[in-house]
């Protein structure tokens, strides 16, 4: 579970990615200006941080669930908070600015430089606000490619791949209701615990059921998934990748496919 302390600024940081995801679906240029400020912010905050209380950063080894980035943080890095912090906000600086450039290539490379940063955060789990940098890197992703398709095929496999990969993802989640399955317990126990496995799958279902009709609200009800996961599965990373991230490439393709025009698709 997500500390009582960090609640708030978990579903802050979240529902903000959600927001520049929307944002670049529809504003492309603006929705890269508010990741070149996000980076741009997060430089000049870590700099003062660096500078004014090192010893912050010594906090994410209690939030994160990997041993390995617990072990960095209060090993080598505790004697090295400074430099490396300050090497980190140079490098999200010069991110803002890349993102910012006129030619598409820097652009790219940018993005490039945020995808590795925010990939090296996951790990963190809450203390990254975890699947945010899914999100945030989904909506960097966005705001610089081409979304326009103009096939008739293109535009099909756009609108069938989230409809037919929910159904795959429903189909996996209620495949592990096995678990209810325990030797020694009665008839009646199995029953209910099976119930309660195939909860979430039978969430996952309905909106899939949603998002076949009004894709759009069924990409906003994945993107809250995610969230909500994120939230209940207690900091553990690898539970986050397994459900959070299908759920937020759900919300990503059911919002692409809400831009089509439908006349256009073949059936």
């Amino acid at each position: 579970m997500v500390p009582r302390e960090f609640l708030a600024p978990y579903l802050i940081a979240n529902a903000f990615a959600l927001g520049v995801l929307a944002l670049a679906f529809w504003r492309k240029d603006a929705a890269r200006w508010v990741a070149a400020g996000v980076f741009a912010w997060a430089s000049t905050a870590n700099t003062w941080t660096a500078l004014v209380r090192p010893e912050a950063y010594l906090e994410y080894a209690s939030l994160t669930p990997s041993a390995l980035y617990r072990q960095f943080i209060l090993g080598w890095f505790s004697g090295h908070v400074q430099p490396v912090v300050l090497t980190i906000a140079a490098g999200q600086l010069v991110i803002a600015g890349l993102l910012l450039a006129r030619d598409a290539r820097y652009r790219w490379l940018g993005a490039a430089g945020a995808w590795v940063f925010l990939a090296a955060i996951s790990p963190l789990g809450v203390g990254s606000g975890f699947p945010f940098s899914v999100t945030f890197g989904a909506a960097l992703l966005v705001s610089l490619a081409k979304a326009e398709v103009r096939s008739p095929a293109g535009k099909w496999a756009i609108h069938s791949t989230p409809r037919w990969l929910g159904l795959a993802l429903a189909t996996f989640m209620a495949m592990l209701a096995v678990d209810a399955f325990v030797d020694g317990q009665t008839m009646l126990d199995t029953i209910r615990g099976l119930g309660l496995h195939l909860v979430p799958a039978l969430a996952v279902l309905g909106i899939v059921a949603v998002a076949w009709r009004w894709p759009s609200i069924g990409g906003v009800l994945f993107f809250a998934s995610a969230i909500a996961y994120g939230f209940l599965a207690d900091g553990r990373v690898s539970w986050m990748l397994v459900i959070s991230v299908p759920f937020v490439v759900e919300g990503v393709l059911f919002l692409w496919s809400a831009r089509l025009d439908r006349s256009a698709i073949p059936h």
